[in-house]
């Protein structure tokens, strides 16, 4: 494929659409070897990834629902299909990989540049899935925040959500996209 086919092929892949089976760790080095050559101002390179597979992942599903069960306890509003969704959802996909946003220690840029950053370096690994093969998608939780801990989020960082990405369990169809010329204003 070309890449502009890549780009039109790239789907959001609902992680139930996920074959419940491990991917090569190779397949995952190179999505995250894509991700890094994402370009960013001034060099800063704000992304930072966490990996979880096999046993690690399945230990932070049931960290994750635990810490959801007792914050919606304590009043925190998540219904309970919610919780039970994020964690059968996170065991049973090949692999998560949390994104993280590392600030650049300076300040020299606008956090928005940072996050635009962080978002290409997602686009490279979701169109590098693409190109394997495999699917993708970006699970962007509200509640994320609430494992910060648990995910050792440092300092100057923030968990922008979770990568997963396997073996596709059957194609779909893409939404399409809505005329671009509806969308651009040439001036020459």
């Amino acid at each position: 494929m070309n890449i502009s086919e890549i780009i039109k092929s790239r789907r959001a892949t609902p992680p139930r659409m996920l074959v419940k089976k491990s991917i090569e760790k190779k397949l995952i080095w190179q999505l995250l070897e894509n991700a890094n050559w994402a370009p960013n101002h001034k060099k800063t390179e704000p992304w930072h990834f966490k990996v979880y597979t096999g046993e690690a992942k399945t230990e932070l599903a049931r960290k994750c629902g635990e810490i959801l069960r007792k914050k919606q306890a304590e009043g925190y509003e998540v219904a309970t299909e919610k919780i039970n969704k994020f964690e059968t959802t996170l065991t049973n996909v090949p692999v998560a990989i949390v994104i993280v946003l590392q600030r650049d220690p300076g300040k020299r840029l606008p956090e928005w540049e940072e996050l635009a950053a962080v978002s290409m370096a997602v686009q490279n690994m979701w169109l590098t899935a693409t190109e394997m093969g495999l699917g993708a998608f970006w699970a962007t939780p509200g509640f994320i925040e609430l494992f910060t801990d648990l995910l050792d989020i440092g300092d100057g960082q923030r968990a922008l959500g979770f990568f997963y990405a396997g073996e596709i369990l059957m194609e779909y169809p893409s939404p399409g996209r809505g005329d671009v010329s509806k969308k651009v204003e040439w001036n020459q």
